[in-house]
Formats: C-alpha cells, sequence, structure tokens
C-alpha cells in the first residue's frame, strides 16, 4: 500500500513538472532582415536629446541598421527596388523599451522553484552572470514584447555581491543569441544605515548596528581581496585563478559599473561614497531617497535606476505622490536617470503606464519636457547606464533597427504595438495573452451566436505596406 502511494506521487510530482516544462513560448524567434524596410508618412522619436520629434517622417533600415530618417518627402532612391514599404499615418515609431533591474527570463513561474534561476547560494557569487540563466522558451518575454519592451538588462538576485546584470535581447533562439553584453554591471545589495524602529523589527538598535557593521567589512573584504588578487593576477599568471575575483576586472578598472541596490538616502549617500573611494562607477538602484542627497549625486554623476513607482513612499509621513514625482524631479534636479516597472517578470508590461503617469505628476506643470524626459527614461537612458548606448536607444543612421511601431502614444494605455523589429528582425507579436483572449472568445461565441445582422467586433488593422515610390 505504502508503495503503491508512493509511486502516485512520484507520478503525480513527474506529470507537475513535465507540465511546467512544457508551458513554454510557441512564438517563433525572428530571421534576419533579408530586405530594406521602409516606414514613412509615420511620427517619429528619436530619443536623442535635444533633436524634436519629426511629426511626419521616414525611416530605412537594412540588415538590422538604421541607414536613415528624416522629414517626408522621403529623398529620391532612398528605398531600393525590393523595399518593403510601410505607409503609416497616424502611428508612432520609437526605439524600443527597456525592462531595467529585472528578472524577466530567469523566473517562469514565482510558486515553481524549479523555473527560478534568480538567485544563488551565498553571500558572495560575484562570478554568476544573469545572462547563462536566461530561458528563450520563456511565456513572459513576448508579453513584454508586445508593450513595446524589446531590451532588457536583466539583474541576478540573493546575497551581497549578486553577480553580474546582462543586457539582452527579448528574442533569439537561444539564451547566447539573447546576449547583448554578458557583463553590465556587478550588482550589490547596501545593508540598511540606521536601525530600523519598526512592530515586525525583533532585533535591537545596536544589534542592528552590530550586523551593518559586520556586512560592511564583508564587502570591504571581499573587494579588498578581489583586487589584491587582480594585481597578483597581473604580475604573475602563475597564480591560481579564482572565477569570484577574476570577474570583477571591469569593476576595478571603472570599465564595468557597480549597480548599488538602495533606497534610503544613508544607504545611497554610503554606497556612493564607498563606491567613489574605491575608484569604481558607481549607479544607484532603487533610488527612493535620491534627491534627498542629490548634491552627491550630481557631483559624482551617478544616475539613478528607479524601480518603479508603483509603490508607497518611503516614510509614513511622506506625501504619497512622491514616488510618482520622483522622476521627474530628478530630471528637474539634473541628475541622469532610468525607470523600471519595478514589477515581477509578468508584468513588465507595466513599465510604459507608468512612465505615462509619472509623466502626468511633474512638478511644475510642463508635460511636454515631462513626456519627453520620460520617453528617455525607457529607451536611451537604460543603454546607456548598461553601457550598449552605441548600438542601442535611439533612433540614428547607423545605430541597430530596434523599434517599435505604435497605434498612438505609447504612454496612453489603449494604444498598441503594430510591429516591432529587434536588429532588423521582426517580432513575432502573439503571445499567451492573445492566444487565451482568442480561445475565451470562441468560448463565448459558441455559448452566445452573434445574430447573422451583427457585425462582428471591430480590430484595428496595422498600417497598410505600399510598393517602394522612388
Amino acid at each position: 500500500m505504502n508503495r503503491t502511494r508512493l509511486m502516485a506521487l512520484g507520478a503525480a510530482l513527474l506529470a507537475s513538472v513535465s507540465a511546467v516544462a512544457t508551458a513554454q513560448s510557441t512564438e517563433v524567434p525572428a530571421a534576419p532582415q533579408q530586405k530594406q524596410l521602409v516606414i514613412r508618412n509615420v511620427r517619429i522619436e528619436p530619443c536623442v536629446p535635444g533633436t524634436p520629434p519629426i511629426e511626419k517622417g521616414w525611416i530605412a533600415f537594412d540588415r538590422g541598421t538604421i541607414t536613415g530618417l528624416g522629414a517626408e518627402p522621403m529623398p529620391a532612391g532612398t528605398a531600393k527596388p525590393d523595399a518593403q514599404v510601410i505607409d503609416a499615418p497616424g502611428h508612432l515609431v520609437t526605439p524600443g523599451f527597456w525592462a531595467s533591474a529585472t528578472t524577466l527570463g530567469l523566473v517562469e513561474t514565482l510558486q515553481v522553484e524549479a523555473t527560478d534561476d534568480t538567485t544563488e547560494f551565498g553571500d558572495f557569487h560575484a562570478e554568476v552572470h544573469a545572462s547563462t540563466a536566461t530561458n528563450p522558451d520563456s511565456d513572459l518575454p513576448p508579453v513584454a514584447r508586445n508593450a513595446g519592451i524589446l531590451m532588457a538588462h536583466a539583474f541576478p538576485q540573493g546575497g551581497v555581491v549578486s553577480g553580474h546584470a546582462s543586457v539582452m535581447r527579448l528574442d533569439g533562439w537561444t539564451a547566447m543569441d539573447r546576449t547583448v553584453k554578458p557583463a553590465a554591471g556587478v550588482v550589490v545589495h547596501w545593508p540598511m544605515m540606521e536601525p530600523v524602529q519598526s512592530r515586525w523589527m525583533a532585533k535591537s538598535a545596536d544589534e542592528q548596528r552590530k550586523d551593518r557593521d559586520r556586512k560592511l567589512a564583508e564587502i570591504d573584504r571581499f573587494f579588498d581581496a578581489a583586487e589584491a588578487y587582480l594585481k597578483a593576477r597581473a604580475a604573475d599568471a602563475k597564480v591560481g585563478r579564482d572565477a569570484r575575483y577574476e570577474s570583477l576586472a571591469g569593476v576595478a578598472s571603472g570599465a564595468e559599473p557597480v549597480l548599488i541596490d538602495a533606497n534610503w538616502p544613508g544607504q545611497i549617500e554610503a554606497g556612493v561614497l564607498w563606491a567613489v573611494r574605491r575608484g569604481y562607477r558607481p549607479v544607484v538602484v532603487g533610488g527612493l531617497g535620491a534627491l534627498e542627497v542629490q548634491d552627491l549625486l550630481r557631483k559624482h554623476k551617478v544616475p539613478v535606476l528607479v524601480r518603479g513607482i508603483n509603490r508607497l513612499p518611503l516614510r509614513e509621513h511622506d506625501d504619497p505622490v512622491a514616488v510618482y514625482e520622483l522622476p521627474t524631479s530628478l530630471a528637474k534636479a539634473g541628475i541622469a536617470f532610468s525607470l523600471a516597472s519595478g514589477d515581477e517578470p509578468a508584468h513588465e508590461r507595466s513599465l510604459p503606464a507608468q512612465a505615462g503617469r509619472a509623466a502626468a505628476h511633474v512638478v511644475g506643470g510642463d508635460l511636454a519636457a515631462a513626456r519627453a524626459a520620460m520617453l528617455l527614461s525607457v529607451t536611451r537612458s537604460p543603454a546607456a547606464i548598461a553601457g550598449v548606448e552605441d548600438r542601442y536607444g535611439s533612433l540614428e543612421a547607423g545605430k541597430s533597427a530596434t523599434m517599435v511601431l505604435w497605434s498612438g502614444d505609447p504612454f496612453e494605455i489603449t494604444t498598441a504595438v503594430r510591429r516591432a523589429w529587434i536588429d532588423g528582425g521582426e517580432c513575432d507579436l502573439n503571445d499567451r495573452h492573445k492566444r487565451m483572449r482568442m480561445k475565451y472568445e470562441e468560448k463565448r461565441l459558441q455559448r452566445e451566436p452573434v445574430p447573422a445582422d451583427d457585425e462582428p467586433p471591430v480590430v484595428a488593422d496595422p498600417p497598410k505596406e505600399a510598393a517602394p515610390k522612388q
């Protein structure tokens, strides 16, 4: 009896794991671009500081690279004889949005541990790269693509030094195909500097201070050891290799930033000063208290990656809209910033709506400037923080053709993504949500047949394609 029950439990477990394993994306990754593509009669937002939008323009790209853009009329000879031409009046083109400080692709179902590759054991695992744990068959990136999110700055989690963030394309057959830059910043979770006084805190103030001092000493010892190893290795190639320390060479040289996860002003100040003292290049991630140390951030030109605005403010007595106002207040203070959704991977699609909400809560009321700043914060700015702004984040000749064709303003919740391209390859815009909608629409029709004289639901068509015009 016990053996039979054990076999039944084993079969049930195998079935559940198989169900998780097979619940993967069916969308086909894009093939490399073969023909030139030209989009005409479209509003273009290049996301280049100082460059205004083009109200009625054209943009051309070939072999994954933008070859030109400008205002209509398009110069004769721009479109090749076999070019694909899209006539898109009333539509808008922007660079692809970024999912920053995200675990998109690293976890599928939060309740199923087997699908969670966000965290390694231990407090110091600098050798970890988020790109190696990415699941290219995840169902979640296609959902994000339908919100205009085409790139990701994926962060590993856990411990004190979590490892390297990676720049990922949200399309491709394998994790290697999707990886643009495997080492795009080392994530360091900075300890609280002030004791927490709350009902849920079981430790006394003295115990919290001791924990803080211990963690700070551990961080220093780890990076001291890494720097000593790198110097020894440079002097003598026979020194035994240590993957953890070897991976910090970019941080020590300043080529790779250190991503300091901190929200409270004391955390931000301590983390930035620690990085500056060591000659590292800091980026603040979280940053809810950034405005309280804005002089320090401006002095050292430290960018802030705001981890979402759909959250509570730092303190109970803070204005409830303080978080909504944070991004545009940082822009007004002259601090470089980008915006992440701060949400779980399944809800990265909230990013455009969050950016629009932040623009609407601009302090001072300059909505046009706020909207421009927020558009930069989800396109060019995250590309700059990740160190790939030479290729991604804006629409300029010679840069990657990673862009979105929208039905209207991307910050409006009713706007839809009509078409999208990553490095010139057109993305499959089907996703799990659309499949489920079609399924249950069919259920509704089966139970409630549409009368013959009723018109079917109106679905807006994508912009029509036209023959090339010279």
